[in-house]
């Protein structure tokens, strides 16, 4: 994949082949979670949420022995929860992160055309619509990884204090909205990185795993 071809495509599947065995088992899973969370409203059973809620510890490495099972077990034969137990049932981050963004896809055709998903037919409007959702996941990954092209580094002294507590408070909070409040404080404490600066400034999608955000709290 090329620089270009990264900052362009609109689809997940060729950019998550990209970043397998460069990225981090942290990041693949983040991004599993925030293809689930970009469509919650279609993940309504409480065994669904909490596979997603289950997911989102372990990509921290805070979820306790036994729960991952336990959610997997509870969202079996539920059809409503795939795309959420495919975020928590993979024990690979790397296929956990293509099959949750697959599954949400079609969670997205099946709400609009539900009597295609149970004939396994397909129309153009089907593929219209799966694939406004793959381009919306292929933003989520260039927030989550930024450039892998062009790794961007921060010097720890333009990191204040209070740009660090902002970033956790909105990492913790997932209140992206505090992202351009960050940005102020970075440049407040001397940071002139315009890449930077304008990705947090800018309208997202922003999800946690963000490329700029990990990089003041030194997530990997």
């Amino acid at each position: 994949m090329t620089e270009d071809e990264w900052l362009t495509v609109n689809e997940p599947s060729p950019m998550l082949q990209f970043v397998h065995g460069k990225g981090s088992d942290r990041k693949l899973r983040l991004f599993a979670v925030a293809c689930c969370d970009r469509i919650s409203r279609l993940i309504s059973t409480e065994p669904g949420r909490r596979c997603v809620e289950v997911a989102r510890r372990m990509a921290d490495g805070l979820a306790i022995p036994g729960e991952r099972r336990a959610a997997v077990i509870a969202a079996m034969g539920d059809g409503d929860t795939t795309p959420a137990a495919a975020c928590v049932g993979a024990v690979s981050a790397y296929e956990a992160a293509v099959r949750t963004a697959d599954h949400a896809a079609i969670a997205v055709g099946r709400e609009h055309f539900p009597e295609l998903f149970e004939s396994g037919d397909r129309i153009p409007e089907w593929y219209e619509i799966a694939g406004h959702e793959e381009l919306a996941q292929s933003h989520l990954l260039r927030d989550i990884f930024g450039n892998p092209f062009r790794p961007s580094a921060l010097d720890p002294s333009r990191v204040s204090d209070t740009a660090r507590s902002i970033a956790r408070s909105a990492y913790e909070d997932r209140a992206w909205d505090r992202l351009p409040i960050l940005a102020d404080a970075l440049e407040d404490a001397g940071c002139e990185e315009g890449e930077l600066l304008g990705h947090l400034r800018g309208g997202g999608p922003h999800a946690r795993g963000c490329w700029v955000v990990d990089l003041i709290l030194g997530k990997e």
